[in-house]
């Protein structure tokens, strides 16, 4: 919605469309070049924030040792 609303796009919903379902009446070389490429940056972006933010959280609130488990050695 807030790429759509920064190109001054008007986004919709059809009646009984999902609220996570967006629509948008663009050339499909606008989404490609332009909308696409920026959807994925902010994603990885968002991605690697909730990322470290998750391990911040575990790490200093629940545990410590955040690493893998250590092996057993079987007979």
């Amino acid at each position: 919605m807030a790429l759509c609303r920064r190109y001054s796009l008007n986004p919709y919903r059809y009646v009984r469309q999902r609220y996570t379902t967006v629509m948008v009446r663009v050339p499909q070389p606008f989404v490609d070049d332009v909308l696409w490429p920026h959807y994925q940056a902010l994603n990885k972006e968002l991605r690697d924030y909730l990322s470290q933010a998750t391990n911040k959280i575990i790490s200093e609130e629940i545990h410590q040792d955040t690493g893998e488990p250590r092996k057993l050695l079987s007979f």
